[in-house]
């Protein structure tokens, strides 16, 4: 069947309606809960449902499309890549209907377990080996996920915590793994530059701070420590990003939301200085990093690959999805900012945001059901980047 072809038409969409629809549930419930979500606190389940579920399933479909590429393997097609998306989905339906958390947790791991193997099978047979980078990643996501029953199961009490902390930042790992091979790539190509060099120096400091970032987020969020971490790591991020940067961007419909969304997250890092001193709350700090960082990143991705690997031209996408990533935009300002400028508001923002970024995606899905549901057209108009 087409539809389990690749991985990225089930994946994206579904990744795109269930982002829609556990906003809408964490709207319900919050701040009053009013769901049993499988006895999961409903906080938790937010947190959980964004990292595991939305974010981990636009990744799968993008990287489990991206090894087939890179290694000429059919690894992820067919019977074993609907397997893989129905534990995805089990998992996600399973809160939704107050299933018992033990077979929410074995549908889950499943998941995360079958993304692993089929992505570092494939680049072991091949040899790739400087992709065992993200294979590492997608191993540890599966034990940050374990950790994270754990802790909601009662057997380790800071494990949800930590479980989501760590999944967050391994998947933002991934995320910027993604932009600092995409963003440079895709603004020449675009654009007609000549290409960007990266300073092996900036990507150095990027990723030990970001590992440092990560231990500090997960054990000692408000500590000044982590303020001496987030500060430079957020410079050294921005000085990549004006390097990347070019005012033409603003002419590329499926350009300018990558730069946005490395803003959001270099933001969300600036975030993490204050709170290291005390002066943000870290929920605006995560939420930069993911309302803004994944959000913006996840749905231009989508939109892209889902043109590009289904023989339609990326310079030529539907006509609102500039409204789609606008919106995205602006929720997650209200998100992230305004709470600090109006914190005697907090739930209006919060509901405005739930409200915003609901909207967002059931559009974004609504308009990509008719390219990712059904067979490309036979010419090849558009561009495979990946």
């Amino acid at each position: 069947m087409f539809f389990f072809d690749r991985a990225f038409r089930s994946f994206f969409l579904g990744g795109a309606v269930f982002a829609s629809l556990a906003m809408w549930v964490w709207w319900w419930n919050y701040p009053l809960p009013r769901m049993p979500l499988a006895g999961v606190v409903p906080l938790h389940w937010h947190a959980h449902e964004m990292v595991f579920g939305y974010a981990l399933a636009t990744v799968t479909g993008f990287l489990l499309t991206a090894v087939m590429n890179w290694t000429g393997a059919n690894s992820a097609s067919g019977r074993l890549l609907a397997l893989i998306f129905a534990f995805w989905v089990g998992a996600r339906l399973g809160y939704l209907i107050n299933s018992p958390l033990w077979l929410i947790a074995l549908l889950d791991l499943s998941f995360a377990l079958g993304l692993f193997l089929h992505f570092v099978v494939p680049i072991i047979r091949a040899r790739q080996w400087k992709q065992m980078g993200l294979a590492s990643k997608f191993l540890m996501l599966f034990l940050a996920n374990a950790l994270f029953y754990a802790g909601v199961a009662g057997w380790y009490s800071q494990g949800a915590d930590y479980g989501i902390t760590l999944g967050l930042f391994l998947v933002l790992a991934i995320n910027l793994t993604m932009m600092r091979r995409l963003i440079p790539f895709f603004t020449e190509k675009a654009l007609g530059l000549p290409e960007m060099p990266n300073s092996k120096w900036i990507d150095i400091f990027a990723i030990v701070g970001f590992l440092a970032l990560m231990i500090a987020a997960a054990f000692f969020p408000t500590h000044w420590a982590t303020s001496v971490i987030a500060f430079p790591l957020a410079a050294t991020h921005l000085i990549r990003a004006v390097r990347w940067y070019h005012p033409r961007i603003w002419r590329i419909t499926l350009l300018w939301p990558l730069h946005v969304s490395y803003a959001f997250m270099i933001s969300g890092m600036l975030l993490y200085g204050f709170t290291g001193l005390d002066l943000v709350n870290e929920s605006q700090a995560i939420h930069g990093l993911a309302a803004g960082g994944i959000g913006l990143l996840c749905s231009s991705i989508m939109a892209r690959i889902g043109l590009g690997h289904t023989n339609r031209n990326v310079f030529e996408p539907p006509a609102s999805v500039n409204g789609i990533f606008a919106l995205l935009a602006a929720t997650a300002v209200v998100r992230v900012f305004m709470p600090i400028a109006f914190p005697s508001h907090y739930i209006l923002w919060i509901h405005l945001a739930q409200w915003g970024w609901s909207l967002a995606f059931l559009w974004l899905a609504a308009l990509y059901w008719p390219i990712l549901a059904r067979p490309e057209p036979e010419s090849d108009s558009g561009l495979r980047l990946l």
